[in-house]
């Protein structure tokens, strides 16, 4: 009698693996944009320079002068959300479903996959490992910290806010400002340099034409569009 019941149990567990998914359960792939960073910016400023020297000392300056709702907003600016960079210009967004979800999410997975390797290829150090640095950075440290150039939450934020202006086109200029905005979180914070920003906003201006100009892309972007506005609130 046990036999026939171990054999039963086992049947089960077999039925469940071939039957109990419905078929295309798996996820689908991302859209590669493809984008050679490294060939595309040019090379940051050396850590030894007078331009790196310069980009520190402003650092230093807004260090001094930041206001606790500006320490609260960069320290929620460390997040790499959609929820994150639509709630710096007042859109929440809520109740989105997988398919939604894994259409953003290629874009956080592309901008990280494009930018290792630019930050690996021009292996910029951080400000605030430089010596005698003096900042007091806002960006929990790890010594596994990546290379400073160029800014992958600058590199996200552009990336996220290109697409995002083509899903919600009247509020275009408001999402504009917020990528500038949220690269900006950085500098504040003393995580990255200026140049690190502005070669993270190119790069992600670059991914994003890079995946907008793919007709996959495009198609799952008109497929996730309906659902991100009634998410957000606003009109068909």
């Amino acid at each position: 009698m046990r036999l026939n019941r171990s054999w039963t149990f086992l049947a089960s567990l077999a039925f469940v693996g071939l039957f109990g998914l419905p078929a295309g359960a798996a996820e689908p792939s991302c859209t590669d944009p493809a984008v050679p960073l490294s060939a595309l910016l040019m090379p940051p400023p050396k850590h030894d320079s007078a331009q790196t020297k310069a980009e520190l000392q402003e650092l230093l300056r807004l260090q001094e002068s930041r206001t606790p709702e500006q320490i609260k907003h960069v320290k929620e600016d460390d997040l790499r959300t959609l929820e994150r960079f639509l709630g710096g210009i007042g859109i929440k967004v809520e109740n989105l479903s997988g398919s939604a979800r894994h259409f953003f999410d290629c874009i956080d997975s592309s901008v990280r996959h494009e930018v290792h390797e630019a930050k690996n290829t021009f292996d910029r150090t951080r400000p605030y490992r430089l010596p005698h640095n003096n900042l007091n950075t806002l960006k929990k440290l790890s010594d596994r910290d990546s290379p400073s150039y160029p800014s992958a939450h600058a590199t996200y934020g552009a990336a996220l806010g290109m697409v995002l202006a083509e899903m919600i086109p009247e509020k275009k200029e408001a999402i504009y400002k917020r990528i500038q905005d949220y690269g900006h979180s950085r500098i504040v914070s003393g995580a990255h340099f200026r140049s690190d920003v502005y070669a993270g906003n190119v790069a992600g201006a670059a991914i994003a034409a890079s995946l907008l100009s793919k007709e996959t892309f495009r198609n799952e972007l008109n497929e996730v569009k309906a659902e991100l506005r009634k998410a957000a609130g606003l009109a068909p």
